[in-house]
């Protein structure tokens, strides 16, 4: 693995990592935080605070870039804290608690399994121990914690930005085996943060066993060695209100699309039928054809309502509902029209 721009500095009286450079991390507000690199080399680590901006350079333990997979890793320690998180090692369960916002986070170096305020769940990547400081991938705090993490490569800049925290989390678990009757891949969603801790558990409850019995109906089909079933789990529209999901993949080489949506308020999955008017449930229905039911649709992050259809071969596919026929039902106009 080739690193591009190495944001760590090692202990003191220790050697610099090759390619490292010397960064200044800037605490602007408890919600965001920007490391900037320079092509200078190491000093002493120094702190300045002004108008209540913190400045601290040099530091130990920075982020760092790798050119060959553009993967970020960030310094779980220093990010979390600077936040105003907690990072605790759990002598009895070996584990590394990261506290931040109501959501605790576990992991183990080396491990891709972790536990989500209570849930088990899958990273995105195995944090690693490097200089004595444990490393996640910048996934798991903008992911985790509701946050948006930006790499210039221009300016070698940082910049992690928390949003509000009030929209829910959708982390993952991986459900995989490779059977006689066939593989399989897939991703079970993981919503943590709803305001009613009984209806999260129940909505858990209820996609784990779905996402089970998907498994199980491709398992008894008959499949070869060579069957394989992958699907993986997109968040779409997400606020505290709404919630909508896509998994999408392929079933023995053809595309699977599905997705269900929540009204959280309501405590509810809901369809289209629910939510548009009944002239534009009709154009939905004949812009998608025969086959298509007020089930299958998905909201982006952006709001923009896809439909889920088939083609003439049977596999799935997605297309966007015109503007002029997204008419919303009263309730529902409000949460996806500026």
């Amino acid at each position: 693995m080739t690193v591009k721009k190495v944001a760590i500095i090692a202990a003191a009286g220790a050697v610099l990592l090759a390619g490292a450079l010397t960064l200044s991390m800037t605490l602007i507000t408890r919600n965001k935080i920007e490391v900037t690199a320079t092509e200078t080399s190491a000093q002493n680590e120094t702190e300045q605070e002004e108008g209540g901006v913190k400045t601290l350079e040099n530091m130990e333990n920075m982020p760092l870039y790798f050119e060959d997979t553009e993967k970020l890793l960030l310094p779980l320690r220093n990010t979390m804290e600077a936040l105003g998180g907690t990072v605790k090692w759990d002598t009895e369960t070996k584990q590394t608690a990261i506290s931040y916002r109501g959501r605790t986070l576990r992991v183990r170096s080396g491990e891709r399994d972790a536990v989500l305020n209570g849930y088990a769940v899958t990273l995105p990547d195995e944090p690693n121990m490097i200089n004595g400081c444990l490393y996640v991938d910048e996934e798991v705090i903008s992911a985790y914690y509701t946050g948006e993490v930006r790499f210039n490569h221009e300016t070698k800049q940082v910049t992690l930005e928390m949003k509000d925290g009030t929209e829910p989390v959708v982390a993952v678990k991986e459900l995989t085996a490779d059977e006689e009757n066939g593989g399989y891949s897939v991703d079970v969603p993981v919503i943590v943060g709803l305001n009613d801790a009984n209806y999260e558990k129940s909505l858990n409850d209820s996609l784990m066993q779905q996402m089970q019995e998907y498994i199980a109906a491709f398992i008894a089909e008959e499949n070869t060695a060579d069957s394989l079933l992958q699907v993986q789990v997109t968040t779409g529209f997400c606020t505290k209100d709404f919630l909508s999901i896509l998994w999408e993949g392929t079933r023995d080489g053809m595309p699977v699309r599905f997705a269900k949506n929540f009204d959280l308020l309501g405590q509810r999955a809901v369809t289209l039928a629910d939510m548009l008017t009944q002239t534009s449930l009709e154009a939905a229905q004949a812009q998608a054809g025969e086959d298509w039911t007020a089930e299958q649709f998905y909201l982006t992050a952006d709001g923009e309502l896809i439909l889920i259809g088939r083609n003439a071969e049977g596999g799935q596919t997605i297309e966007p509902l015109t503007a002029e026929q997204s008419i919303w039902r009263k309730k529902y106009k409000g949460i996806f029209t500026k």
